[in-house]
């Protein structure tokens, strides 16, 4: 489906930095390359689980609830491309629930991380605002924007760090590599607002170097916990707590 549906689109990436690509891409520049952004996060979250599923947990629970969100925004506004968003919602939901792990699907890993917990919580209140922002622009029947389906895929973009960032920071197996995939679509988004400030969708300079100093301080604190638990850093869970919980 990937191949099918998406052959030039995570192309822009790379391209979309180019002049051919600012010229091709036009108004839309920013929007497009966001919606490649939240697309490959997806993407690697959902072909994690091809290899050792079982301790990619984390990532599985980000990408369902990624695609969850841009298809329900896509079908309750009616717009964008719902036949080639459902689809991959319904590849996502069939690996959710025969998901080797079974169970322990719902089952935190052995620690979780204080740090990373604040963190998301302090990203949430402004990339809620944003998907509020981008939701209500959705309704603009003018805007082409809004009937291309740009306004809920930037939602989508905004929802990606809060759920790989939520399940990274509450330890469920594959935290590691899940917060990476919350970092990921930050990073990017800030340079894209940093460089295309007048564009639909950039928030400017300021929340543009937020968003990417948020990204290094999420990877930084996830990469060093793992030298080993600490109170603030990452704290063990009690296995008599962990058991009746």
């Amino acid at each position: 489906m990937t191949v099918a549906f998406l052959p030039d689109l995570l192309a822009t990436l790379v391209t979309g930095w180019t002049a051919d690509g600012a010229a091709e891409l036009g108004i839309h520049r920013l929007h497009v390359m966001g919606i490649a952004t939240v697309v490959s996060v997806f993407l690697l979250g959902l072909f994690a689980q091809a290899y050792q599923p079982k301790k990619r947990v984390a990532s599985m629970w980000g990408a369902f609830l990624v695609i969850l969100a841009v298809t329900a925004g896509t079908v309750w506004y009616g717009v964008g491309r719902p036949e080639e968003v459902i689809p991959f919602f319904v590849v996502t939901g069939i690996a959710l629930v025969a998901h080797p792990a079974g169970r322990t699907l719902f089952r935190r890993g052995d620690s979780y991380s204080p740090a990373l917990l604040a963190l998301v919580a302090v990203a949430a209140v402004p990339l809620i605002a944003f998907v509020a922002t981008q939701l209500s622009l959705t309704t603009i029947t003018s805007d082409s924007h809004a009937t291309m389906g740009h306004y809920v895929m930037m939602a989508g973009l905004a929802i990606a760090p809060l759920a790989y960032g939520s399940f990274a920071a509450l330890g469920f197996d594959g935290w590691r590599f899940a917060s990476w995939l919350a970092a990921l679509p930050m990073a990017y988004y800030g340079l894209m607002s940093i460089a295309f400030p007048a564009q639909a969708g950039s928030t400017g300079t300021m929340w543009g170097i937020a968003a990417i100093l948020w990204a290094i301080a999420f990877v930084a604190i996830a990469e060093y916990s793992r030298v080993g638990p600490s109170g603030i850093l990452r704290r063990e869970i009690e296995r008599s707590n962990y058991r009746d919980n």
